[in-house]
């Protein structure tokens, strides 16, 4: 037999190499990448066969999802031991598995935490909490009625220490809470048909304000009254302190079926035309106009805008119209901005004087007005957006200025409407947005109807 020559034997070996590599090589890796997963009691003991069918085998990387697993009366957690660290899962939660894996089932004792009136008879179902022993509570609001306030939550039944509303307690077993409460004197503040809403405490060192109100139904209390079931001309507003220590005082409350739009359309008597300048609350005008708005009755307004608004566009746009007009025209010009600036109105009063200065320049018989910012109901705004952007003081701080620093005095250059006034005394409701919410800045269609009848009336005066 012949023998092999030195360079087969190498050229045999190698294919025996690449062999062994190709398939011998593959198998570790493969078995490399697998990853046991074992579950167990909380002793780490696969005690029963439920916990064996539980196993499995993975790729690792993959992402598996833990046994469900509940029992009445305890919370039950998926426990992973690294080290000296311990991981709670919970059953049903996602786990990337990265290498073979123990978990073991702990079940810890759940416990009641009850809350109960202040007498003990009775637990309010509704707030009562289930924790293990060591984890932390947050002690709920203290429930309490229209002429009490809430302090806090005692262990026993009028206990003399308490812990406030928001405290972070330790569960150390089944526990019990006991609310402690203390009588509130002061001004009774009541609905319109006379049922307590609030006590106001009105102790010393305390000047309580009358606060804003929203019914939720889209009526609209107007402000406060010592007199029972007015519908107008509230005696006190929100924001007004309140006058007494003790007392009954009354919502006055302007109901929508009373929010009845003129019954014709006031066209102007004393002007050739008309300018009504200003944000969302002229177009809220406009927009209840529609068709039936006199052709000489203009509106240029822009939506959330203000002064400068009016400096960069708003002006140029009426001075343009206004200089179209002729000569002898007789032009009225009604700005109602402000609405939107109640945090900084500043620059306000040496413009506004600017630019009624100008327009004369344009035209001699141009009139310039300045219809006050309307009325907001805070309550309202909170309710719609969560957070309060404009309030009834804001609202007469600025109209405060607007009339002391334009419209009085020998050189006013502005000839003052109040419809602020008149709407807080005689009505107004607010316009309905999504979900049927009332935003509490913006009017109804009749209401705004109301508003530019009342400017006609001053400029037809």
């Amino acid at each position: 037999m012949k023998r092999i020559s030195g360079k087969w034997k190498g050229t045999f070996f190698l294919l025996i190499l690449s062999a062994f590599l190709i398939w011998g090589g593959s198998r570790e890796v493969s078995a490399a990448s697998k990853c046991r997963v074992v579950f167990a009691n909380a002793q780490g003991v696969v005690s029963t066969q439920t916990y064996r069918n539980w196993a499995r085998t993975v790729e690792a990387g993959d992402w598996i999802k833990l046994p469900k697993y509940s029992q009445s009366g305890y919370r039950c957690y998926w426990v992973l031991k690294n080290g000296n660290k311990t991981y709670k899962y919970n059953p049903g939660a996602n786990y990337r598995i990265t290498k073979n894996t123990k978990f073991c089932l702990y079940r810890y004792k759940l416990y009641n935490v009850c809350f109960y009136t202040e007498n003990g008879k009775k637990e309010y179902v509704s707030m009562r909490e289930q924790a293990i022993k060591g984890q932390y509570i947050t002690l709920p609001s203290v429930p309490h009625g229209t002429s009490n306030k809430g302090l806090g939550w005692a262990t026993t039944v009028r206990g003399k220490t308490y812990k406030k509303a928001g405290t972070k307690v330790k569960v150390t077993g089944n526990m019990r809470f006991y609310p402690i409460t203390q009588k509130i004197t002061g001004v009774n503040l009541r609905a319109y048909n006379g049922k307590l809403w609030k006590v106001v405490p009105t102790g010393s060192g305390k000047n309580p304000t009358f606060p804003s109100v929203n019914l939720g139904s889209g009526n609209m209390c107007l402000g406060w009254s010592r007199r029972k079931g007015q519908t107008s001309k509230p005696e006190y507003l929100a924001g007004d302190r309140i006058p007494s220590k003790s007392g009954n005082y009354y919502m006055v409350v302007f109901g929508k079926h009373m929010d009845k739009a003129p019954a014709g359309v006031r066209k102007p008597e004393n002007h050739d035309v008309v300018y009504f300048v200003g944000d969302s609350r002229t177009m809220g005008m406009a927009r209840a106009l529609g068709s039936s708005a006199p052709a000489n009755v203009k509106f240029i307004y822009k939506i959330g805008e203000g002064l400068d608004w009016f400096k960069k566009t708003g002006y140029n746009t009426l001075r343009t119209n206004v200089c179209k007009q002729s000569k002898n025209s007789r032009i009225a010009v009604v700005i109602n901005l402000g609405a939107n600036d109640l945090r900084d109105y500043s620059g306000y009063t040496k413009y506004m004087q600017a630019v009624a200065r100008n327009l004369k320049k344009y035209n001699k018989n141009c009139d310039m007005y300045y219809m006050s910012v309307n009325p907001v109901n805070s309550a309202m705004i909170r309710s719609y957006l969560g957070w309060t952007s404009r309030t009834e003081n804001q609202v007469k701080n600025i109209n405060n200025t607007l009339k002391s620093t334009l419209c009085s005095g020998s050189k006013r250059t502005y000839t003052y409407i109040d419809t602020c006034s008149f709407l807080q005394r005689y009505g107004w409701i607010s316009r309905e947005g999504h979900e049927g919410l009332y935003d509490g800045v913006h009017y109804s269609d009749a209401t705004s109807l109301r508003v530019y009848d009342y400017c006609m009336k001053i400029l037809n005066r």
